[in-house]
């Protein structure tokens, strides 16, 4: 082959994966708890803007606002979560965050470490995996969850998603979120109210289920890695209504995390300190909607003040934080209180 058929090859083949790429975008499914502006937005934030980042399972993105922890401490976060977010997962997109971002702290939503990574389904990785950006991490993602020989739909959208032509509307079409930044940090508004059943908990009578070892070895690597940047890593037990099957497990975290120093934060065991109300402030199977969720990050926010003692130093960032919270949660938070009242 001559240089100049080798050097049109390969101009086709850019066409070509640039065309994919593009078509992806299009038919990629736009979730309902919009990954893909939350993930994305990610990218166009400020480089080392960034405090607090946060990981784990959608009991992450439904708990700590950012805006109010910002509000209250001063703290910059930013929620990397996704639904049933597998630890393997957690752990890339701290590789990929840490591109551009130095936190003082790494936060991670820990419920989801009773059940083995190789246990996680389709609909959990398509979450993870979709919304992030390609890089080697993505692949890296990839190869270490998927089968070979199921990867390609992976690295390449359109093959899973190229039957919604038929569903595609101007929305589709419409690629300016990869330029915006998410308003809400990552975080998930819901305002639907659903009664739950939460509550505080006690480990004293519970006898301990030992953890998937591939998961101790995924926080190992996950607190290594943040170490290595000059991170804390701290864990996060968010309360739900499925806690009580989980107790057996959650012990067994207690003693991982005293082990090897690993900070933990477990909400069911200050549940009564919360001043959750069950019948308002949940929307579905214990993730807290709009009226709970300023509640938690006060009390989070305490905490990791307290335990970490994180440098808040001023930034262009903290008046815009500022204002979003002005706008989009102080006035819901003095309904609330006016309701109270």
């Amino acid at each position: 082959m001559s240089r100049k058929d080798a050097r049109r090859l390969a101009i086709f083949l850019v066409l070509a994966l640039v065309l994919v790429l593009a078509a992806g975008a299009v038919f990629d499914r736009k979730t309902l708890c919009h990954y893909t502006l939350g993930v994305n937005g990610f990218y166009n934030e400020p480089e080392n803007s960034l405090d607090v980042l946060a990981l784990g399972s959608s009991r992450m993105y439904c708990t700590l606002d950012p805006l109010v922890l910002h509000h209250d401490t001063g703290l910059r976060a930013y929620l990397l979560s996704t639904q049933q977010q597998p630890l393997t997962a957690s752990y890339y997109y701290l590789k990929e965050a840490l591109k551009t971002q130095r936190p003082q702290i790494v936060l991670l939503e820990a419920s989801i470490v009773s059940r083995p990574d190789s246990a996680s389904g389709e609909a959990e990785l398509r979450d993870a995996l979709d919304p992030m950006h390609w890089s080697a991490n993505k692949a890296g993602l990839i190869r270490a969850m998927v089968p070979a020989g199921q990867r390609s739909s992976y690295y390449f959208n359109f093959i899973k998603y190229h039957q919604r032509w038929k569903d595609l509307s101007a929305k589709d079409f419409d690629f300016s979120w990869l330029k915006s930044r998410d308003p809400w940090r990552g975080y998930i508004y819901l305002t639907p109210q659903r009664g739950a059943d939460c509550r505080q908990w006690s480990y004293d009578e519970v006898e301990a289920v030992p953890l998937p070892e591939e998961n101790l070895e995924l926080l190992r690597a996950i607190d290594a890695l943040a170490k290595e940047n000059g991170a804390q890593l701290a864990l996060l037990l968010v309360p739900n209504e499925m806690a009580e099957e989980d107790l057996g497990s959650y012990k067994s975290l207690h003693a991982f995390c005293e082990s090897e120093g690993i900070a933990l934060l477990d909400l069911n065991l200050v549940y009564d300190e919360l001043g959750l109300d069950n019948a308002l402030d949940y929307f579905a199977e214990g993730h807290f909607n709009v009226c709970g969720s300023p509640k938690v990050p006060r009390y989070i926010g305490a905490w990791l003040t307290e335990s970490f003692r994180p440098a808040v130093t001023a930034d262009p960032l903290d008046a815009e934080l500022a204002a979003r919270y002005e706008k989009l949660v102080a006035p819901h938070e003095r309904e609330i209180e006016q309701r109270a009242a």
